[in-house]
């Protein structure tokens, strides 16, 4: 096979670990927002971009090599497996692409569930803010008669 072939594979198999690592990196974020742990939750997050990044600086790459593959790619695969070394690119670009696929519907899977994690996330902080908020104002005029008061005193 051509050079252009096995950068092709390579490219893929280089997304494919790519967005393997980011679905891991799905599951992880879960422990963290269970124990809410805030800290960790932003490392995670930023993990996350980092990985997505990544996966988006390969896509030039995996599209120039896609289209000067087009031509093998699309002929008959009993043209592309002609010998022996062409037969075994041609199956190995087949598990990469069922790889792929399967990997590509998990991370999405992954990216709802996280997702809905962040919406709840969310809603919880403004109920947090809120009863805090509540909080606040049952406090504040206790210490400020307190201060008041100690005022008044000193000038009485």
């Amino acid at each position: 096979m051509s050079f252009d072939f096995e950068s092709y594979v390579s490219l893929l198999e280089n997304r494919l670990s790519l967005l393997r690592l980011l679905a891991q990196q799905y599951v992880d974020c879960r422990k963290d927002f269970v124990s809410m742990d805030i800290d960790r939750m932003y490392a995670r997050i930023a993990e996350q971009e980092d990985v997505c990044r990544q996966i988006q600086a390969l896509q030039p790459g995996i599209d120039s090599l896609q289209q000067s593959c087009a031509k093998q790619l699309g002929l008959d695969p009993r043209d592309l497996a002609g010998t022996l070394e062409d037969a075994r690119w041609v199956e190995r670009l087949r598990c990469v692409m069922r790889e792929l696929g399967e990997t590509q519907a998990e991370v999405g899977r992954l990216n709802q569930i996280h997702a809905a994690y962040l919406q709840r996330s969310r809603k919880t902080i403004h109920v947090l803010m809120n009863s805090l908020g509540l909080c606040a104002v049952s406090y504040a005029p206790r210490m400020q008669s307190a201060a008041v008061r100690g005022q008044t005193s000193e000038k009485g």
